[in-house]
């Protein structure tokens, strides 16, 4: 009977260090595919943990009878081949499955999501500001504002440099100043940030605004390095995204699919620019054609009740154009409308003007943003935050945010994403 009992112990443990052994492969494989707070991957790390923990314990309690047995039996033990076979694969197996526990726990822990600051609230830093303009050859001046962590002095806060540039841009008829909280919350999360004004904002073209990005970009770039610049030295000049509202948005897709634009991740807010006939020639507009030259990661966002960009001519981009071989990310806010991307002071009367008799139908004015305009906000800055974070600072923490389980919720009408 104890020979029975024994024989199932040894080829119980040996069962279990089989799988841990195979389920360790699986895992490792899994890390070194990049896959950050992987929570199936952890699932498999505390499951081979314990596999290797029952196979451990197995083998040591039979060795330990096997031994007892031997100084009760004295000089008459004698040991057959298999009981040999056994102690031996005992004096192997062990410390192996006792290193294969320490690996586990090691990948477990690697792999476990590390803290962040949340997404969607104001980041540490305080903000510097000033203005500059720069010229671009073929449409003129563009004014901009110069974002930077700060001190409570004003002065330049260093502790986080070098930190990436992003290019931000609203859209027709405004500028700059009417989407400064787009500026202002990537900044107070480490971000230089430049928000531009196009010379003439009335201009139904998608390229000066993708012009400004790209220049915008260079002037990032020329005031790290100028004299007497309040972030010389600050700046991280390989990593650089764009961020743009409507004609800024389709002015993102097209900077992003420039060659040379040197864009490392974009998002577009209700991005203008497509036009649902594309298989008519007078119908694809550059912004389309750019689209489908776009490599580097963007992130698309719409409101679901905007009327003046409604989803139906955003989510192509997406599944149309974009490549499939391209990051790229769609996200539909719920309630969400095309004014609520905005400050809040002019969506407001925005919103007011909307409900003046008659005006509706000289303006074409939006629908009415559900959400709530801080609502919009606040989920628009947990996706766009995310997205950069992870994208240019390589912060693993924001995976969830965008890719993993804190992504879409009852805030989304639609979402999807695709990573290649």
């Amino acid at each position: 009977m104890f020979k029975m009992h024994s024989a199932r112990g040894w080829l119980f443990g040996a069962v279990c260090f089989t799988i841990g052994t195979v389920l360790q492969v699986v895992g490792t494989a899994r890390l070194a595919g990049r896959l950050p707070h992987d929570w199936v991957g952890i699932g498999i790390y505390g499951t081979t943990a314990v596999l290797f923990a029952i196979c451990a314990l197995g083998f040591y309690t039979q060795w330990r009878k096997e031994e007892s047995k031997e100084r009760v039996g004295g000089a008459k033990m004698t040991h057959n081949s298999q009981q040999s076979g056994q102690r031996e694969m005992t004096r192997i197996i062990l410390p192996l499955a006792l290193i294969g526990i320490g690996i586990a726990l090691i990948l477990g822990v690697v792999s476990s999501p590390a803290p962040v600051s949340p997404p969607n609230e104001p980041g540490p830093y305080l903000i510097g500001n000033y203005t500059v303009s720069y010229n671009v050859s073929g449409f003129g001046t563009y004014d901009a504002k110069v974002r930077y962590p700060a001190l409570s002095d004003g002065e330049v806060d260093e502790s986080g440099a070098p930190y990436p540039g992003i290019v931000v841009s609203s859209g027709l008829y405004s500028g700059e100043w009417a989407v400064t909280w787009v500026s202002d919350h990537p900044t107070s999360h480490g971000y230089v940030t430049l928000g531009f004004t196009p010379p003439d904002p009335g201009l139904g073209d998608w390229t000066q605004w993708a012009e400004g990005f790209i220049g915008g970009i260079k002037e990032l770039k020329q005031q790290s390095v100028q004299p007497g610049s309040p972030i010389r030295g600050l700046l991280d000049t390989e990593r650089f995204g764009i961020i743009g509202l409507s004609m800024g948005g389709g002015g993102t897709i097209e900077a992003a699919g420039t060659a040379g634009s040197e864009v490392n991740a974009a998002v577009a807010l209700a991005p203008g620019g497509y036009r649902y006939d594309r298989f008519a020639g007078g119908n694809v507009t550059d912004v389309m054609r750019a689209a489908e030259n776009i490599t580097v990661p963007i992130q698309l966002q719409v409101g679901s009740a905007d009327a003046m960009v409604p989803p139906e001519r955003v989510f192509p981009f997406y599944s149309d154009l974009i490549p499939d071989t391209t990051v790229k990310e769609y996200v539909e806010i719920d309630g969400g409308n095309h004014i609520g991307f905005i400050n809040q002071v002019f969506a407001e009367v925005a919103a007011n003007i909307a409900e003046l008799p008659d005006l509706e139908e000289q303006i074409g004015v939006d629908n009415p943003c559900t959400i709530g305009f801080a609502g919009q906000r606040n989920v628009s800055s947990t996706y766009f935050t995310s997205w950069f974070n992870y994208h240019l600072k390589g912060i693993d923490g924001y995976y969830r945010y965008i890719f993993g389980e804190e992504v879409g919720g009852e805030n989304l009408s639609a979402f999807e994403y695709n990573v290649p």
